[in-house]
């Protein structure tokens, strides 16, 4: 049970943080066109 318990909290990190790079390297890019608008 305790193999299930670990797998699903791996699971849970690798969207957690794949999510959260996506949404980084989104506002990143959104910076990057508002400063190279002005």
């Amino acid at each position: 049970m305790l193999w299930f318990r670990m797998i699903m909290i791996g699971m849970f990190s690798l969207t957690a943080l794949s999510l959260l790079s996506y949404q980084g390297t989104e506002i990143y890019h959104a910076f990057l066109e508002f400063f190279n608008k002005k």
